[in-house]
């Protein structure tokens, strides 16, 4: 991209370059294109509310490749086999986190060989006690990351800022917020004291993990955190371990486990994308193609699932079983750079009746509540300095607090806090933060 080649398709995430080309327009805007009709699969494919919640820059750089409006669902994989080795939950499946720290405990009693929990070094705990932002959302808050997580308090009508208050400030500032969140536990207290008290079932360089799920796979674990999107692989890897182990999965979420409609919050927002280069010869060509391959289901699984009955066959209307020819390998192909969205999706016919409900669920709209801020994104182009700053403050105590590692994490929270503070830059990032958020409701409410 940046030395100009001959491309006129490419893969790119808000997690890679994605912001950093829209910025500089290395991209074609698509918005027009999806939405004037021309092609009519691109705008079935691809609905408004989607189109407008995946704007860059004010334009829709990218098509975004999602399954779901959400980032899979969380869950714990763990020893399924050694939970009912122990009498731990029903037949050896975890409903609670209760459940979950019993088999931990059981673990690390009776497997002295064996973490009960593994992690990786950039993630931690992950999404274990997540904060309620379902409940955020209803009461007028959302948690956003602004160069540093804050939580953004908006009126009763949800169309102006009330305040922006960063984790780890003073209490005092939450004087506006509802009076639950005024003491801090439900914003982020509560889940570093639990973290803390829960690093004992971590192995202790956790810090230094690359690979978390190689551990449960060379029995070196018991269990470690992710989302369902991988279930089939983990399942795989896991009996090519060792035939006589068994996969569990613990959903995190209340909500979700019991299938409950608007049981998590969603901004509508993409993982991943699909850019035309802005010097690109072929954007017709190229959005033709698109048109096609989101036509129908034999358009869109030629290229997910390869040659219908020489690579898969369908079983039903919405599984598959994959097919080995004698002579290669299976087909593969990674749908997130080209095919993901939520009207073309099946089921590898072998998965357990309660994981394809979980999936089945997890692709419908109603399963998800809109956030407040669904399709804002923060510019912080003309913020370079101030987040650059307050990055290096966060990041010296951030990674080793998702571990658990450090004693009175709240306070060390507060001081790194107040650190940033210090510099001027977080005041900075607020007010900023405050003013494209209030553009961005005056915008959003005058349609």
């Amino acid at each position: 991209m940046i030395g100009s080649e001959n491309y006129d398709l490419v893969f790119d995430a808000p997690f890679n370059k994605l912001k950093t080309f829209a910025a500089y327009e290395m991209y074609v805007p698509l918005e027009d294109y999806v939405t004037s009709g021309e092609y009519p699969n691109l705008k079935k494919a691809f609905p408004e509310k989607i189109v407008d919640a995946n704007y860059y820059f004010g334009h829709l750089y990218g098509l975004p490749m999602m399954r779901t409006y959400g980032n899979g669902i969380d869950c714990v994989y763990y020893r399924k086999d050694m939970a009912k080795k122990y009498g731990i939950g029903d037949d050896g499946q975890i409903n609670s986190y209760d459940q979950l720290q019993a088999f931990f405990d059981a673990v690390a009693e009776n497997e002295p060989k064996m973490t009960p929990f593994a992690v990786t070094g950039s993630r931690g705990f992950y999404s274990l006690f997540a904060q309620d932002t379902l409940d955020f959302a209803k009461n007028h808050i959302v948690r956003f990351n602004l160069g540093a997580f804050a939580h953004i308090l908006l009126n009763e009508d949800n169309t102006e800022v009330v305040d922006i208050v960063f984790e780890g400030e003073d209490l005092s500032r939450y004087e506006k917020f509802p009076e639950k969140y005024r003491d801090g536990e439900l914003l982020g207290n509560a889940r570093l004291k639990k973290l803390r008290e829960w690093n004992k079932y971590l192995e202790r360089d956790s810090l230094n993990r690359k690979d978390a799920w190689a551990m449960v796979t060379g029995l070196q674990a018991a269990a470690m955190v992710d989302n369902l999107d991988t279930y089939e692989q983990k399942v795989t890897d896991l009996a090519s371990s060792d035939k006589t182990a068994e996969l569990g999965t613990f959903i995190l979420n209340d909500g979700v486990r019991n299938m409950e409609p608007e049981a998590r919050v969603t901004d509508l927002k993409g993982n991943n994308f699909i850019c035309i280069p802005a010097w690109s010869k072929k954007t017709d060509k190229v959005l033709k193609f698109l048109d096609w391959l989101y036509a129908n289901e034999d358009n869109h699984d030629l290229f997910e699932l390869g040659i219908e009955g020489e690579n898969w066959k369908a079983v039903g209307e919405d599984k598959y079983e994959q097919l080995t020819p004698k002579d290669r390998e299976a087909y593969s192909f990674p749908g997130y750079v080209l095919t993901w969205n939520p009207n073309f999706v099946r089921f590898q016919s072998s998965l357990p009746d309660d994981i394809y409900e979980y999936k089945k669920y997890d692709l419908e709209a109603d399963a998800y509540y809109e956030s407040p801020l669904a399709g804002f994104t923060f510019d912080t182009s003309n913020l370079q300095t101030e987040t650059s700053v307050i990055s290096g403050i966060t990041s010296k105590v951030s990674t080793a607090l998702e571990h658990g590692a450090l004693d009175n994490p709240v306070e060390v929270k507060q001081q790194n806090t107040a650190e940033c503070l210090e510099t001027g830059n977080l005041d900075v990032i607020r007010e900023e933060a405050k003013r494209q958020i209030n553009e961005f409701l005056k915008n959003k409410n005058s349609k």
